[in-house]
């Protein structure tokens, strides 16, 4: 998103460690207090279908609510964040992973996806320019820090800490 709307970033996440196991992030990263300011609160994710998609995955017998590992990505994700463990059997008959993901994940994805791109043209609102700069500020603090975290924790396992260190600190001088 620009930082002349104040419409939600769209975070999309498919986590897949191995062929029976898939994490996924779904979630419209609010770009205001969602405590202070209430009319952002119901323009985007009350007056939304967001938490229905939520609830009507939640039905889904596969999917397991997923709780991040770090305290930041908890803070980051909105109310209504769509964070799902999905898993199946290695020598499972009934359905494998595939499956899950074209009857499960693809359409809640889509959902998603359509609901966001419908707040981003007809839901947000052009910014005060007061607001501007503290818009940049955040979303830049938050791309920063997420690649942080994101690199923090996979990448000491490809190439080890001091290389991470070291790519880690050229993301942030802006290398």
């Amino acid at each position: 998103m620009n930082s002349q709307s104040d419409a939600p970033h769209l975070l999309f996440e498919f986590i897949q460690t191995n062929t029976t196991s898939l994490v996924l992030v779904l979630d419209l990263l609010p770009r205001k207090d969602l405590v202070t300011d209430l009319e952002y609160l119901k323009r985007f994710y009350e007056d939304t279908s967001m938490e229905s998609v939520k609830q009507e995955l939640q039905k889904s017998p596969y999917a397991q609510r997923y709780e991040p590992p770090t305290l930041y990505i908890r803070c980051l994700t909105s109310p209504t964040a769509i964070l799902y463990k999905f898993e199946c059997a290695a020598d499972s008959k009934e359905i494998l992973l595939d499956q899950i993901i074209e009857d499960v994940v693809a359409p809640t994805a889509e959902k998603v996806v359509k609901l966001w791109l419908e707040g981003v043209l007809n839901l947000g609102k052009k910014l005060p320019d007061e607001e501007v700069k503290f818009v940049v500020q955040r979303d830049t603090t938050l791309k920063m820090k997420g690649l942080e975290v994101d690199l923090s924790s996979n990448m000491p396992r490809l190439f080890g800490q001091e290389i991470t260190d070291n790519v880690i600190e050229a993301f942030r001088k802006g290398e």
